[in-house]
C-alpha cells in the first residue's frame, strides 16, 4: 500500500478545520433549537428535559471543538448523539440517506468528524 507522509503541520491544520467545521455546525444547532426549545422537543418527538439536554450537550461540545479543550470526550458525546440522530432518522422517520429528501447523510459526516477528533486528538493548536 502506497502512501505518503503528511508533515504535523498540515495534520494539526486539518485537524483544526474539523474543529472549527463541528463548532460552527454544532453552535448553530443549539442556538436553533435553544430559540423555540418546546417546539424541538415537539417536533423530535423527545421529552423537554432531553431537548434541553441535547441542545446544552451542542452548545458545549461546540465550545470545546472551538478551544481544543476536552475535544476528544466532547467528540465522544456528538457520536453518540448522531448515532442516536440517525437512528432515530432511520427507524422512527424513516428518513431516506439523501439530504435533500431530509435524509441522514449529513449526520453521517458530523459522527465521522466528530470520530476524527476522538481518534486523533484535537492537535497542538488548542488550549490545553
Amino acid at each position: 500500500m502506497f502512501h505518503f507522509p503528511v508533515p504535523d503541520f498540515f495534520q494539526n491544520i486539518v485537524l483544526l478545520i474539523v474543529r472549527i467545521i463541528l463548532a460552527i455546525t454544532f453552535f448553530y444547532e443549539a442556538r436553533f433549537k435553544f430559540r423555540d426549545i418546546k417546539g424541538f422537543a415537539k417536533n423530535d418527538g423527545v421529552p423537554l428535559p432531553v431537548a434541553y439536554l441535547v441542545a446544552t450537550a451542542e452548545l458545549f461540545a461546540a465550545i470545546s471543538m472551538l478551544t481544543g479543550f476536552l475535544a476528544q470526550w466532547a467528540g465522544v458525546g456528538l457520536v453518540v448523539l448522531m448515532l442516536c440522530t440517525i437512528g432515530m432518522q432511520i427507524f422512527r422517520w424513516h428518513s431516506p440517506y439523501w439530504a435533500n429528501k431530509k435524509g441522514w447523510e449529513y449526520d453521517l459526516i458530523m459522527l465521522v468528524l466528530s470520530a476524527v477528533i476522538v481518534v486523533f486528538g484535537p492537535g497542538v493548536i488548542a488550549v490545553p
